[in-house]
């Protein structure tokens, strides 16, 4: 399972929400609070995503074609489809 976003979101989150509730420091030009709130929101969207993604997987669809043959002439032809979760855990 890949979840290597959720370091990335929860810095996001815990910045943004120190930033945006627990500062108090003015800056002429730049509202602080306004941006932790925006790095607090970017960090849940990452967080979600991150886990959307990790819970999807990755599917493979292989196709084996098996013929046999009686003296040089092909006698069955049999077709098997498997579709493949891939584990990202090995």
């Amino acid at each position: 399972m890949r979840t290597t976003g959720l370091g990335l979101a929860t810095g996001l989150i815990t910045i943004g929400a120190i930033l945006a509730w627990a500062v108090t420091y003015e800056v002429e030009g730049i509202d602080i609070q306004q941006m932790g709130l925006i790095m607090f929101v970017v960090g849940i969207g990452v967080g979600i995503t991150t886990l959307v993604m990790a819970a999807a997987g990755q599917r493979t669809t292989v196709t084996q074609k098996n013929q046999s043959t009686v003296n040089g002439v092909p006698a069955v032809t049999v077709e098997t489809e498997t579709v493949r979760q891939r584990d990202d855990n090995v």
